[in-house]
């Protein structure tokens, strides 16, 4: 009865999906790749439709330029994301869908980094149109953990264990004979320049405690997939000297950074290859002077960034969750408003995070510092950071090593930034009231000083996780923090900045 009961139901939500019209449907909302590989993000009609008489499109979060673009019954070449090139196809389901059965499905070849994100399908018909969004996220393998091992003095080991490569964080377990999970002597994680991780641990234990020891480092979503590290502890420990040991370890962390900084090099040599092959037309000049804007994108401080009213056409609309608040930050109602509460032990514990957050596309938004009837803030945070870096400041009570893009006011040492660099922004008076533009898929985040219509500051990096709007009224100021709200544009009125007019 309950079998029959069912095959009502779906009978009579596919006689409405049919009524109501053309639908989307998806096998899962998020696909997931290694690098380097193909992936396949799942976006077909529902009923059955012949799609190649409409226009498909294909395009990143909120960057209305498409990775791949069908109309007219062709592909078409121009305008399109030039990262895409020959790397994006349509690809069916099955072998015998495809337009004309609508099935509209995208594969992305070769898949880097940069290609995680966010992506929408949309098709549109002389009578309909409609959208699905689906999230791409690329993993990568790291390299095999090292383990090293030296004698302290009270007879007990202490084993180091070192694997580079890895993307999105792995996780790290130490193995003791039949035992699990040991505890690990400090934070395993930091992120480098490329946008991987490097996992770092280390154990003591006593040299007789057990016949071997390992370190066992994957991805969280492929634990069946580990790569493991042992050491006969016992046939190791007799003959271990505090000295060799420590100048092995010290050898091995070279050799590791050489080889991590070839790898580098590699990697930028490979993306001058590319760019000279997507030149598709123009002189040697022109093309020079193309190799030259990317390796200056890269490698130079950014361009001075003017600020403009459009920006505010490319707002959003952020709120904070004041449930999740920490007990020793007020949120107002509206969860716009926010001011020190109880007793903090540090900043840190003051950090919150807005939403929604973002993993493509170009947003703008508002921080009021100055109240009427009140003093400028002196005591601040406002930028963006991922989830797992707020939590790790809470808990550790310290900065991260990454995952944190901000400005930052204190009393004593004016404006500064906080990311992989700090720098000190002079400035004669301090802004009431803050812009930020995030362009997350060119690597920028602006902050202006808005009355004034200044431009403070810029930082370049490589988002490779979602971000958040990052706040944090600061400690011993009791004046409060306000997220400033303005009509938010809808998608069709949203311009897409070029980098000339930020």
């Amino acid at each position: 009865m309950c079998l029959i009961g069912l095959q009502i139901v779906v009978c009579l939500h596919l006689t409405s999906l049919a009524t109501a019209g053309m639908t989307f449907l998806t096998l899962g909302s998020n696909a997931t790749v290694l690098l380097g590989g193909s992936a396949t993000l799942p976006c077909w009609l529902s009923p059955t439709t012949d799609a190649e008489g409409m226009e498909v499109r294909w395009y990143r979060g909120d960057n209305k330029m498409p990775v791949l673009h069908y109309r007219d019954h062709k592909l078409q070449r121009s305008p399109l994301m030039e990262k895409y090139l020959n790397r994006t196809v349509f690809m069916p389901r099955e072998p015998l869908g495809g337009l004309n059965q609508g099935d509209v499905s995208l594969r992305i070849n070769n898949v880097s980094l940069n290609d995680a994100g966010t992506y929408v399908c949309y098709v549109r018909s002389s009578e309909h149109d409609d959208s699905h969004t689906l999230f791409l996220k690329v993993e990568v393998f790291g390299a095999p953990p090292i383990l090293s091992l030296s004698r302290l003095e009270d007879d007990r080991m202490n084993v180091s264990c070192m694997s580079t490569g890895w993307h999105p964080a792995p996780q790290l377990q130490w193995s003791l004979g039949a035992q699990q999970a040991l505890k690990p002597g400090r934070p395993p994680h930091s992120w480098g320049d490329d946008g991987l991780f490097t996992v770092l641990s280390w154990v003591v234990i006593p040299s007789s405690e057990s016949r071997w020891i390992s370190c066992s480092v994957f991805l969280p979503s492929r634990k069946e997939d580990p790569k493991e590290a042992r050491v006969d502890v016992k046939s190791n420990s007799p003959a271990a000297d505090s000295g060799r040991s420590s100048w092995m370890i010290a050898f091995i962390i070279a050799l590791l950074a050489i080889i991590a900084l070839t790898a580098f090099l590699l990697y930028l040599k490979m993306k001058k290859k590319e760019a000279t092959a997507n030149i598709p037309l123009g002189t040697e000049e022109e093309g020079n002077a193309l190799l030259k804007e990317e390796v200056d994108f890269m490698w130079c401080e950014a361009p001075e960034h003017t600020y403009s009213e459009d920006m505010k056409k490319l707002a959003v609309d952020i709120v904070v969750n004041k449930d999740a608040a920490p007990a020793c930050l007020k949120v107002g109602k509206d969860g716009k408003m926010m001011r020190e509460s109880g007793d903090p032990a540090t900043d840190y514990e003051l950090c919150v995070l807005g939403s929604p957050g973002f993993s493509s596309g170009q947003h703008y938004w508002e921080v009021g510092l100055k109240r009427e009837n009140t003093e400028v803030k002196k005591f601040w945070w406002v930028g963006v950071a991922t989830d797992s870096a707020v939590q790790m400041m809470r808990e550790q009570k310290s900065m991260p090593t990454s995952g944190l893009w901000c400005l930052y006011s204190d009393d004593k040492h004016g404006v500064h930034t906080k990311s992989a660099s700090s720098d000190y922004i002079s400035m004669a008076t301090r802004p009431e009231v803050v812009g930020i533009f995030l362009d997350y898929d060119n690597g920028w985040l602006s902050f202006y000083d808005t009355k004034l219509g200044r431009h403070l500051v810029t930082i370049k990096s490589c988002f490779r996780e979602m971000v958040h709007p990052l706040f944090n009224p600061g400690q011993g100021d009791a004046a409060a923090l306000d997220i400033l709200s303005f009509p938010v544009a809808t998608p069709e009125q949203q311009p897409l900045l070029r980098d000339d007019a930020v």
